[in-house]
């Protein structure tokens, strides 16, 4: 069965970084309520999974408990929701969103494995 994973909505602008921070709270939260009902999974399931109380799961779910960079990933994997989910963005063009250009780093990370490579290969001079 495959289950669509849908990013947390995007909300009304707010004056304050408080604010903000509570009303992403509530939406993240609301959201993975959504997700671990569509999968199954009980509040107490799922906090056994990531190694909190079930209390701590149903207030991260109502928007209580502010969501630690842990527990998110946490709860991302044992959800199977990628990192990028949190953002509203696709884990594909996550990259991207962050200013990494893959075919950069592809081809800076080939040739120093390739440097290194050739160096374990060279022998060393005895003298």
């Amino acid at each position: 069965m495959s289950q669509q994973i849908t990013a947390p909505p995007q909300g009304m602008d707010h004056s304050t970084p408080e604010g903000d921070a509570l009303e992403f709270d509530g939406q993240v939260g609301a959201a993975l309520h959504r997700h671990r009902r569509g999968l199954g999974l009980t509040a107490t399931q799922l906090a056994r999974r990531v190694g909190i109380t079930q209390r701590q799961m149903a207030r991260v779910e109502l928007g209580l408990e502010p969501l630690t960079l842990r527990l998110a990933i946490s709860l991302g994997a044992a959800l199977g929701m990628p990192p990028g989910w949190y953002l509203g963005l696709d884990s594909a063009a996550l990259p991207e969103a962050i200013g990494i250009n893959l075919q950069e780093a592809h081809d800076g990370w080939a040739q120093a494995l390739a440097l290194r490579i050739a160096a374990a290969a060279t022998p060393p001079v005895q003298h």
